[in-house]
């Protein structure tokens, strides 16, 4: 991955973390305080939140903000006006998802139930999202969208998962076309299996994956715009061996 120009690239700027108390988001968050940012933690849930503060803690100069609010819902009130205070966002990450039952079933098998509840949990949630934060943005702030690789390949058995992640992949992928450079930049990670302390405690885990830290100092250097894959709005960390790249490996 792309080196560190500076020990604390985002000292003195403030990142907004959707979906923070998931496993990759809480490696994220950490990440992020560690280059120094002001980080907006964001969830659905107080206890989480407070058990996010507590695994950071001290985890570097920056500043960890907990925020009760559900930005993948546009039913809940007033979300973009609780969160204007914190005044314009250098940047946003947005990790939010739902993988559907850990049941794997095949198309014909899956009923209208959860085919509408994962396209909810899974597609309109980030819709929602990109809706009321990307105006919270600075013009020259990033926003940072993670999908998964079921995005590219078929996913027998858990198609719900891929087909959400292509149509959100779509969706920023427009949506950084729309703006055309008049605006914040826009970044669509594809990313593989990701270590996570959720993942480790089930028996996942490898040590060819990025971790969640790695993409949280990756993302931090894309909102600094420091090193060459600021340039590429669409990238795809797959493994460590693969590296950054804007192209999926053969």
């Amino acid at each position: 991955m792309s080196d560190i120009h500076t020990e604390h690239p985002l000292t003195r700027r403030t990142v907004l973390v959707a979906g923070a108390t998931g496993g990759i988001g809480e490696g994220m968050t950490r990440a992020l305080l560690q280059q120094g940012a002001r980080v907006v933690a964001t969830g659905r849930n107080d206890k989480r939140l407070a058990g996010l503060a507590s695994y950071v803690e001290g985890a570097g100069p920056g500043e960890l903000i907990t925020q009760v609010v559900d930005v993948g819902d546009a039913d809940t009130p007033g979300v973009r006006e609780r969160l204007t205070p914190f005044g314009l966002l250098d940047g946003v990450v947005i990790t939010i998802g739902d993988w559907g039952s850990p049941e794997r079933t095949g198309i014909l098998d899956t009923t209208s139930d959860e085919w509408q509840r994962m396209i909810t949990a899974n597609l309109t949630s980030h819709f929602h999202a990109l809706r009321t934060l990307t105006p919270l943005l600075a013009e020259d702030g990033a926003l940072v969208h993670l999908s998964g690789f079921s995005a590219e390949i078929p996913y027998p058995f858990a198609a719900l998962v891929g087909a959400t992640n292509a149509a959100k992949k779509s969706l920023v992928r427009s949506l950084t076309a729309e703006l055309d450079g008049a605006g914040p930049r826009v970044y669509e990670l594809v990313i593989g299996p990701i270590r996570t302390r959720p993942r480790a405690a089930m028996g996942a885990d490898s040590s060819r994956w990025f971790s969640a830290e790695d993409l949280g100092r990756h993302a931090g250097r894309l909102i600094a715009g420091e090193g060459p894959d600021t340039a590429a709005p669409l990238q795809y960390l797959l493994t460590r061996e693969h590296g950054v790249r804007t192209t999926p490996p053969q």
